[in-house]
């Protein structure tokens, strides 16, 4: 599915990156990524599916890919 990632910056103005994902949880791990600093609403067409506000937790995840999917590398 095609997702639309808006950064809305501290001075309103907004930047957003068009992807593909296979799923809604993909797509707010990856949209997690574009935080810093900046909060961001993902959309999914017309639908608003998670907006992400700065003092959600934006520390890098690491991923990996599993069957041709990205997915959040296991804590060891």
């Amino acid at each position: 599915m095609q997702y639309r990632a808006c950064i809305v910056d501290a001075n309103g103005r907004e930047n957003s990156r068009t992807f593909a994902c296979a799923n809604d949880e993909d797509a707010i791990v990856w949209a997690r990524q574009m935080l810093h600093g900046n909060s961001v609403e993902l959309w999914c067409g017309e639908r608003l599916v998670k907006r992400l506000p700065v003092s959600e937790d934006s520390r890098a995840v690491t991923h990996e890919v599993h069957e041709g999917r990205m997915v959040p590398k296991a804590k060891e």
